[in-house]
């Protein structure tokens, strides 16, 4: 399969306030810029009231952004002069074409947040080496902090990949050479499935492996419905736990899974992935469209162990639409899995700007499409299993989306102006990016665990609305909360971070039990409509 880094483009968002709750008018609301226009987030996390209170705006900063593009569409020029992007941009190595550019409105936000702040653009590439340079270069060249939408449906669930890798070396480096680093969660919400692989003793008709038994009780059920209404799409990146193949050859599955998609009837297959993946990675990507005039908005899956050993777990992720579903023995497990689950970065998921204390919503509600995190770590990185299972607090914290660019994104009435709406995790997490930068110019000594502590620590907690009862502290939905700029500065200024304690996260949260051990995908982080 082709390894290809890229974001996936934006989609139309649905504007009912039925559908996205919408507590206010934004009309109620007044914006300033020094640009056309200004994100709405610069007031959900208080970051106006912040930069005033301790005269910061990121001066000394330098922050570097790695997304798909950021001129293909030769929008740059016009935004240094309205204002929308600081003079003091650079841009070391762009996609040579057919990008969205979407970093440049990730430093649009940023540029609105801290206005102070230098901006270090470079592109993803298109394979996880490339993606690890560009980590390696910007650090390099003398960046603080580095913020990043990209990730890969390829990239290892259940072992850090080689991004990962990159990401945790730069920032545990010593001293003022350490980097901080800010990852879009993902729009996957809870769109994934994890459980042992429990043999069935029914095997498919194709290549003669062993169906997966769906059914945790006594009764076998080889197959899975799932909901895809149509004209929409849906990618299906599926894992198993086995190690990876290293850049030195050793490693690769020592078994060959296969994922297959039926129609309403469990009778005819439609879709299947089935690569021969002995000594290789243990994935399977299954895309499939349920054209417009289809008769059917019903599927099943089914998954198969084609040759070798029963894995111990398996696990798939799914990007789609708001409406697809998993119609049985959904486990909702955690969606945040690759480099955004890198133990070295702090993860970002979504609120919608309305949908905050400052817009009269308390406590903030999340986005239905805020990747969940509690995916585990299983392996080390050279694939070797760990003594203990790893379950990262992921993601850390919630910040807003839904905001102004001037050109990126889809405009909603809502907000009563013309300008487009940029929703996702990747709006998100160039909110938390430039509050860093202002914390790094109010106390440059912060390191990045320190960073990571007081934005954290400083969140307005919210609650996970699929568990019963308030979530208090972290959960794996919201993380820690709501990002709060001036709870933020004024640690980072003082270093007097709050040092109430934060209960642990239930253990019904947690890893699924199982008995033993057994490179495309974008999880773009703008979500589906």
């Amino acid at each position: 399969m082709k390894l290809i880094y890229k974001t996936i483009t934006s989609v139309a968002i649905a504007t009912s306030t039925a559908i996205f709750g919408l507590a206010m008018k934004v009309e109620a609301m007044t914006f300033t810029s020094g640009g056309l226009t200004t994100t709405q987030g610069d007031v959900a996390m208080k970051a106006n009231i912040a930069r005033s209170r301790f005269n910061v705006n990121g001066s000394g900063v330098k922050v570097g952004i790695i997304s798909d593009s950021f001129n293909n569409l030769n929008g740059a020029v016009s935004d240094v002069a309205s204002g929308d992007l600081p003079t003091n941009f650079s841009v070391i190595q762009d996609m040579p074409s057919g990008g969205s550019d979407e970093g440049r409105a990730l430093a649009q936000i940023i540029h609105d947040v801290a206005p102070g702040a230098e901006l270090i653009f470079h592109t993803s590439g298109f394979s996880p080496v490339e993606f690890s340079n560009a980590i390696f270069t910007l650090a390099d060249a003398g960046v603080d902090l580095i913020v990043f939408d990209v990730a890969s449906p390829f990239d290892p669930m259940f072992q850090d990949g080689i991004v990962a890798q990159a990401i945790d070396t730069v920032a545990s480096r010593p001293g003022a050479s350490a980097v901080s680093f800010f990852a879009a969660g993902g729009n996957q919400g809870s769109l994934s499935y994890e459980s042992p692989f429990n043999p069935s003793g029914v095997f498919e008709p194709i290549f003669g492996g062993e169906l997966h038994d769906f059914d945790p009780g006594p009764e076998v059920d080889t197959f899975q419905q799932i909901k895809l209404p149509q004209g929409e799409a849906a990618t299906i990146s599926f894992q198993w736990l086995a190690p990876y193949l290293l850049a030195d050859g050793s490693g690769g599955a020592p078994n060959d899974l296969d994922i297959w998609l039926y129609d309403s009837s469990a009778t005819n297959v439609l879709a299947s992935s089935t690569e021969d993946n002995i000594g290789l990675n243990p994935v399977e990507l299954l895309d499939f469209l349920n054209e417009e005039g289809s008769t059917s908005e019903l599927f099943n899956l089914a998954i198969s162990n084609n040759s070798g050993p029963i894995p111990g777990l398996i696990k798939y992720v799914v990007d789609a639409g708001r409406d697809f579903q998993i119609n049985e023995f959904n486990t909702a497990s955690g969606t945040i899995v690759g480099n955004p689950n890198a133990n070295g970065a702090l993860t970002v998921g979504a609120a919608r700007y309305t949908q905050t204390p400052a817009f009269g919503v308390d406590p903030a509600q999340p986005e239905f499409f805020s990747s969940a995190g509690g995916s585990p770590i299983l392996l080390d990185p050279d694939g070797n299993p760990l003594a203990t299972p790893e379950i990262r607090r992921k993601p850390e914290v919630i910040a807003p989306d839904g905001v102004n660019t001037t050109f990126f994104g889809l405009d909603i009435p809502e907000d009563t102006d013309n300008f487009p709406n940029f929703f996702g995790t990747s709006a998100s997490v160039a909110h938390v990016a430039a509050v860093a930068a202002l914390m790094l110019e109010a106390n440059p000594n912060l390191d990045p665990e320190t960073i990571y502590s007081i934005l954290q620590e400083t969140a307005l907690d919210m609650d996970d609305p699929d568990t019963p009862g308030f979530d208090r502290g972290f959960d794996f939905a919201t993380g820690y909360g709501l990002i709060d700029a001036v709870g933020a500065l004024n640690a980072a200024r003082t270093l007097n971070t709050p040092t109430e304690s934060v209960p642990e996260p239930s253990s019904a949260l947690g890893l699924l039990a199982f008995s033993a051990l057994g490179a495309v995908f974008i999880i773009k982080n703008n979500p589906k409509k």
